[in-house]
């Protein structure tokens, strides 16, 4: 299957890098892929304009929403 297309099949990933050890990872992107092996490699081959000291990708579903749409964004006790 060419790289940029996708099936019913895929998942979406999300992308985190640091390209410098002190620096904190930052979200860099998202990619769409069937697993997380081919999720990896197209991280790889899409976000390698950067010599990147360390490169993450973690499943989309695996994230928890702390805040949501239409909520006003207070926590704890307001």
């Amino acid at each position: 299957m060419p790289l940029g297309r996708s099936t019913s099949l895929d998942r979406v990933f999300e992308v985190f890098g640091r390209d410098q050890a002190e620096r904190p990872l930052s979200h860099i992107g998202s990619i769409v892929a069937p697993n997380q092996e081919l999720a990896v490699a197209r991280a790889r081959i899409l976000y390698s304009e950067r010599p990147w000291v360390e490169l993450c990708v973690a499943p989309a579903e695996s994230f928890m929403n702390c805040l949501q749409q239409g909520r006003d964004g207070r926590v704890g006790l307001a």
